[in-house]
């Protein structure tokens, strides 16, 4: 019936909502499961995927300025030769654009709202939160000062940016790339979910 994509600020409870709405609506919910497929087919264990995706400057992008393919070849020990983030992304794409014709599927993460962006029966949902609430959860939650609660959260949303503008050349923040944008300062996990099923309900009425 449809495809819904999820992309988050920094501590937005971004799992819970898409697993909750996940349970409501019956469809498949698709994080780590992507991750784990993705280093399959480029013959990595998860741990290596999850390792490579890391050490890259925007989470899925980098090694081409810092890392040599030596210390890339080190990392994933494979004989295969040297991955890039391009490789990355491009199997990445291939995956996401796949499950969007499995369809019932909620993707949460890796540039969903710009593959399927032109797509029909989609949703493209955004779950944002004030600044200064996410600073102060963070600090509460992690003993943080502000100052390392504000790094913190700025590392994890620029990796996000970095990655839409790199490959897609789009703005992660254009509010034009998203169908909803709920703000999670003032709804519930589960008011997120009812709020994303009645706008999924009015999306494929069009």
């Amino acid at each position: 019936m449809a495809v819904i994509t999820i992309n988050k600020e920094f501590g937005t409870h971004s799992q819970r909502v898409a697993s909750k709405l996940a349970q409501q609506l019956e469809y498949e919910y698709i994080g780590d499961q992507l991750l784990a497929q993705i280093a399959r087919e480029l013959n990595l264990s998860k741990h290596e995927a999850e390792t490579f995706r890391q050490t890259s400057k925007s989470s899925v992008l980098r090694l081409v300025d810092k890392y040599t393919c030596s210390i890339v070849q080190k990392v994933v020990d494979r004989e295969h030769g040297c991955l890039d983030d391009k490789a990355y992304y491009e199997k990445t794409k291939e995956l996401v654009e796949k499950l969007y014709v499995n369809d019932n599927v909620i993707i949460l993460g890796w540039g969903g709202q710009c593959i399927l962006r032109e797509k029909p029966n989609t949703l493209h949902v955004k779950l944002i939160k004030k600044a200064e609430i996410k600073i102060t959860e963070l600090m509460d939650q992690q003993h943080l000062s502000r100052k390392a609660a504000e790094h913190k959260i700025k590392n994890d949303e620029e990796d996000f940016k970095a990655y839409i503008k790199e490959y897609f050349k789009a703005d992660w923040n254009d509010a034009r790339l998203y169908d909803l944008i709920i703000d999670m300062g003032k709804n519930s996990v589960m008011e997120a979910v009812d709020l994303i099923c009645e706008n999924l309900k009015h999306k494929l009425k069009e």
